[in-house]
Protein backbone atom coordinates (compact mmCIF):
# COMPACT_ATOMS: atom_id res chain seq x y z
CA UNK A 1 0.00 0.00 0.00
CA UNK A 2 1.08 3.58 -0.52
CA UNK A 3 3.15 2.84 -3.61
CA UNK A 4 2.45 5.24 -6.45
CA UNK A 5 4.03 4.41 -9.79
CA UNK A 6 3.36 5.89 -13.20
CA UNK A 7 5.16 5.77 -16.52
CA UNK A 8 7.53 8.66 -17.31
CA UNK A 9 9.97 8.02 -20.19
CA UNK A 10 12.17 5.69 -22.17
CA UNK A 11 15.80 6.63 -22.80
CA UNK A 12 18.34 5.97 -25.53
CA UNK A 13 22.05 6.64 -25.79
CA UNK A 14 22.77 8.25 -29.15
CA UNK A 15 25.88 8.95 -31.21
CA UNK A 16 24.86 12.28 -32.73
CA UNK A 17 22.24 14.46 -31.04
CA UNK A 18 22.22 16.94 -33.92
CA UNK A 19 21.19 14.16 -36.30
CA UNK A 20 18.71 12.29 -34.09
CA UNK A 21 16.69 15.21 -32.65
CA UNK A 22 15.51 16.51 -36.05
CA UNK A 23 14.30 12.99 -36.93
CA UNK A 24 12.07 12.67 -33.87
CA UNK A 25 11.06 16.37 -33.90
CA UNK A 26 10.55 17.10 -37.58
CA UNK A 27 9.54 13.70 -38.97
CA UNK A 28 7.69 12.17 -35.98
CA UNK A 29 6.34 15.34 -34.37
CA UNK A 30 7.92 15.26 -30.91
CA UNK A 31 8.94 18.52 -29.28
CA UNK A 32 11.98 19.26 -27.17
CA UNK A 33 10.79 19.59 -23.57
CA UNK A 34 14.23 20.53 -22.20
CA UNK A 35 17.90 20.17 -22.99
CA UNK A 36 21.02 20.07 -20.84
CA UNK A 37 24.08 20.68 -23.05
CA UNK A 38 26.46 19.39 -20.36
CA UNK A 39 24.93 17.30 -17.59
CA UNK A 40 27.44 15.95 -15.08
CA UNK A 41 28.12 15.60 -11.38
CA UNK A 42 28.62 12.97 -8.72
CA UNK A 43 24.90 12.21 -8.41
CA UNK A 44 24.58 11.49 -12.15
CA UNK A 45 27.72 9.32 -12.06
CA UNK A 46 26.30 7.33 -9.14
CA UNK A 47 22.88 6.84 -10.75
CA UNK A 48 24.17 5.74 -14.18
CA UNK A 49 27.07 3.74 -12.70
CA UNK A 50 29.78 5.48 -14.75
CA UNK A 51 32.77 7.34 -13.34
CA UNK A 52 32.88 11.07 -14.19
CA UNK A 53 29.76 10.75 -16.36
CA UNK A 54 28.94 13.70 -18.57
CA UNK A 55 26.31 13.88 -21.28
CA UNK A 56 24.29 16.15 -23.50
CA UNK A 57 20.68 15.29 -22.68
CA UNK A 58 17.49 16.13 -24.56
CA UNK A 59 14.02 15.23 -23.28
CA UNK A 60 11.45 14.91 -26.04
CA UNK A 61 7.73 14.94 -25.33
CA UNK A 62 4.65 14.32 -27.38
CA UNK A 63 2.02 11.83 -28.38
CA UNK A 64 1.34 10.92 -24.75
CA UNK A 65 4.89 10.09 -23.75
CA UNK A 66 8.50 11.16 -23.35
CA UNK A 67 11.80 9.96 -24.74
CA UNK A 68 15.13 10.99 -23.20
CA UNK A 69 18.19 11.06 -25.44
CA UNK A 70 21.72 10.91 -23.98
CA UNK A 71 24.82 11.70 -25.99
CA UNK A 72 27.59 10.76 -23.56
CA UNK A 73 30.59 13.08 -23.61
CA UNK A 74 32.33 10.90 -20.99
CA UNK A 75 32.81 8.01 -21.11
CA UNK A 76 32.27 7.60 -24.84
CA UNK A 77 29.97 4.74 -25.75
CA UNK A 78 30.55 1.86 -28.12
CA UNK A 79 28.24 0.04 -30.49
CA UNK A 80 26.12 -2.71 -29.01
CA UNK A 81 25.54 -5.65 -31.29
CA UNK A 82 22.26 -4.86 -33.05
CA UNK A 83 20.12 -7.79 -32.14
CA UNK A 84 17.18 -9.32 -33.91
CA UNK A 85 13.69 -8.59 -32.61
CA UNK A 86 13.67 -12.06 -31.02
CA UNK A 87 16.91 -11.47 -29.08
CA UNK A 88 16.60 -10.63 -25.38
CA UNK A 89 16.23 -7.13 -24.02
CA UNK A 90 14.38 -4.03 -25.14
CA UNK A 91 13.60 -4.22 -28.84
CA UNK A 92 11.58 -1.19 -29.96
CA UNK A 93 9.59 1.92 -29.15
CA UNK A 94 6.00 1.92 -30.43
CA UNK A 95 3.92 4.91 -31.52
CA UNK A 96 0.18 4.63 -32.07
CA UNK A 97 -0.77 6.59 -35.19
CA UNK A 98 -3.76 7.54 -37.31
CA UNK A 99 -3.28 7.47 -41.08
CA UNK A 100 -0.44 4.93 -41.08
CA UNK A 101 -0.30 4.62 -44.89
CA UNK A 102 0.09 8.39 -45.37
CA UNK A 103 2.71 8.55 -42.61
CA UNK A 104 4.57 5.62 -44.16
CA UNK A 105 4.57 7.35 -47.56
CA UNK A 106 5.77 10.67 -46.10
CA UNK A 107 8.59 9.03 -44.12
CA UNK A 108 9.69 6.86 -47.07
CA UNK A 109 9.87 10.00 -49.21
CA UNK A 110 12.09 11.50 -46.50
CA UNK A 111 14.45 8.52 -46.83
CA UNK A 112 13.42 6.59 -43.72
CA UNK A 113 14.16 2.83 -43.88
CA UNK A 114 11.27 0.43 -43.13
CA UNK A 115 11.16 -3.35 -42.85
CA UNK A 116 8.01 -3.37 -45.02
CA UNK A 117 4.92 -1.34 -45.87
CA UNK A 118 2.21 -1.36 -43.15
CA UNK A 119 0.82 -4.86 -42.62
CA UNK A 120 -2.50 -5.98 -41.15
CA UNK A 121 -1.45 -7.96 -38.05
CA UNK A 122 -5.05 -8.83 -37.14
CA UNK A 123 -8.40 -7.25 -37.90
CA UNK A 124 -8.23 -3.66 -36.67
CA UNK A 125 -4.44 -3.50 -36.25
CA UNK A 126 -1.99 -2.38 -38.94
CA UNK A 127 1.72 -1.94 -38.20
CA UNK A 128 5.23 -1.50 -39.57
CA UNK A 129 8.73 -1.05 -38.18
CA UNK A 130 11.14 1.69 -39.20
CA UNK A 131 14.73 2.49 -38.30
CA UNK A 132 15.72 5.87 -36.91
CA UNK A 133 18.97 7.44 -38.16
CA UNK A 134 21.00 5.43 -35.62
CA UNK A 135 19.36 2.08 -36.30
CA UNK A 136 16.89 1.99 -33.39
CA UNK A 137 13.58 0.30 -34.22
CA UNK A 138 10.37 2.33 -33.97
CA UNK A 139 7.01 0.65 -34.52
CA UNK A 140 4.09 2.55 -36.01
CA UNK A 141 0.76 0.92 -35.24
CA UNK A 142 -2.76 1.97 -36.14
CA UNK A 143 -5.81 0.56 -34.39
CA UNK A 144 -9.24 0.87 -35.97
Amino acid sequence: AGMEIRWHHVAMAVRDMDRIVPFYRDLLGFEVDWEKPHYSGEALSQVVGLEQAAARVVMLKGHGGRMELFQYLNPLGTDRPRGRQCDFGLTHVALEVKGIHAIYKRLRQAGVAFNCPPQILRPGACATYLLDPEGNTVELIEYE
